[in-house]
């Protein structure tokens, strides 16, 4: 983000001289820019019994970015955000495509909610935009997806999807979906190029992995109930199984070594990888994502460093025994 400060001067003097005038040019008006870089890092807390623990404050936390602690602070109103949803179309995914388009409805109730918007993205042969944020409904957008390409540019749609959500106003936080095989095939941009620039987007990615064909495959074994009402915050029962949650959190997390783009692209920006093979365990996984999102406390500071390249941010939390899960850390392009 750059601040424009600007000084106007007229572009001539009149002075004074005898009983005549003269201009006398002056200097070009003076544009200062000053460079603010705003890092969020939405936090989940959790207790050594896998509760989560809420009512913290920012004095509750340490935040350090390369080793320099920094000087958070907590969105404490419920963020709005922006999520750009991006979906395989090829052959590989056609078994399930049918209960994707069906679950339109269960993003809007359960991920969407009343302060969320949503564009949608499909990706194949070539990355398409079936709806952009200013328009239509998730439901009909996902109503007549079909499976019928050979390539997933996947690489491709997130590049587009972290465009389309930087257009966004900058006080919406921002979330990328990427719904299918933790696979890529065709597309023009690198990996490495799509993880850069969601990290200095402050984007955070969530993946629906689904099975490829000949390899192991382990569905997420948690469930989460909800909308039970809208005055609830995130529209979720509070007999959420925790537990399971965070369990199968601290797996992703952990899951560093993992070297599949699906897992690289959520585990660099602090969101989580889960995994459906039938529509039930697709809207549990749909609902996870959102009650994550809005259990999060939404931490952000100013960085005291300016350096370009990786920065690494550690987050601790002055609760014995507490479980912290965030963004590891993020991109910083030079000025």
């Amino acid at each position: 983000m750059t601040l424009r400060a600007k000084h106007r001067l007229p572009l001539a003097t009149l002075c004074i001289l005898g009983n005549g005038f003269a201009q006398v040019p002056i200097a070009p008006p003076v544009t200062i820019r000053v460079p603010v870089h705003l890092v969020t890092a939405p936090t989940l807390v959790f207790s050594s019994e896998g509760r989560l623990i809420p009512g913290l404050e920012a004095r509750n936390f340490r935040v350090f970015d390369n080793g320099k602690l920094q000087k958070p602070i907590i969105d404490d109103v419920l963020t709005p955000f922006s999520v750009a949803i991006a979906i395989q179309v090829t052959q590989d995914v056609r078994d399930y495509i049918t209960y994707i388009s069906r679950t339109g409805s269960t993003f809007e109730a359960l991920l969407m909610g009343q302060t969320g918007e949503a564009a949608v993205l499909t990706y194949g042969d070539d990355v398409k935009i079936l709806k952009p944020f200013d328009q239509g409904d998730v439901t009909s957008s996902l109503a007549g997806l079909r499976a019928l390409d050979k390539n997933a540019r996947m690489i491709d749609a997130g590049i587009r999807g972290v465009a389309l959500l930087k257009d966004r106003p900058p006080s919406r936080a921002r979330i990328l979906i990427l719904i299918g095989q933790p696979i890529d095939n065709g597309s023009t941009y690198l990996l490495e190029t799509l993880k850069q620039r969601l990290e200095a987007a402050n984007v955070t990615v969530y993946t629906l992995t689904l099975p490829q064909v000949g390899k192991a495959f382990v569905s997420d074994n948690f469930t989460l109930e909800g909308p039970s009402s809208v005055v609830e915050r995130g529209g979720f029962k509070a007999s959420v199984d925790l537990g399971k949650l965070i369990s199968v959190l601290r797996d992703k997390a952990n899951a560093e070594a993992q070297t599949d783009p699906f897992s690289l692209l959520a585990n660099s920006t602090g969101g989580t990888q889960l995994f459906s093979r039938a529509q039930r365990e697709f809207e549990n996984a749909i609902a996870s994502i959102g009650f994550q999102f809005r259990s999060a406390y939404q931490l952000s500071y100013t960085p005291t460093s300016t350096k370009p390249g990786y920065h690494v941010i550690r987050i601790e939390v002055d609760v014995p025994g507490a479980t912290v899960l965030s963004r590891p850390g993020y991109w910083r392009a030079a000025e």
